[in-house]
């Protein structure tokens, strides 16, 4: 004869409750932070500059052809320009902003190809001082120098 078996406790304990109640509040906050990071998305263009490579010049290089092509973009729309219309002069002139570029690669002393595009991208969180950009999907103005092989720079162009 088979031992006789135990009835389940159906009671949840303390420990398990407060597991559960844990697990809620991580799912619920996954979802508020998707949806911010989404409306942000929404709301900017990020700026991802790609070296050419890892090597220290190509890095000083790469800082070069973003400042300068952040003083250019900075020209071409108005400081009240709405997300779209910043969108589409940015894309009305990709050619001189990857020209903008092409210059300070050649003052450099380099022969490395510069191309630029509109783009959705993927980028990591990122902090600037007291504010961050949570990582997710943005619209990006992305500037590839030579291979674009080396380390990335990211920040917000609108």
């Amino acid at each position: 004869m088979l031992p006789e078996e135990e009835p389940m406790n159906r009671t949840l304990k303390r420990g398990e409750i407060a597991l559960m109640a844990g697990v809620l509040c991580a799912l619920g906050l996954g979802v508020w932070l998707q949806r911010e990071q989404t409306a942000l998305a929404d709301n900017v263009i990020r700026l991802h500059v790609l070296a050419h490579s890892d090597r220290e010049e190509d890095q000083t290089l790469k800082l070069a052809v973003r400042d300068q092509v952040l003083v250019q973009a900075a020209k071409l729309y108005p400081e009240d320009a709405t997300l779209e219309e910043a969108h589409r002069i940015l894309e009305e002139h990709l050619e001189l902003l990857a020209q903008t570029g092409q210059a300070v690669v050649e003052e450099q002393g380099y022969d490395y190809p510069v191309s630029v595009e509109l783009t959705r991208c993927w980028f990591p969180t990122k902090v600037y001082g007291d504010f961050a950009l949570p990582a997710g999907n943005y619209n990006a103005l992305r500037v590839i120098v030579g291979e674009g092989k080396g380390q990335n720079w990211w920040c917000v162009v609108f």
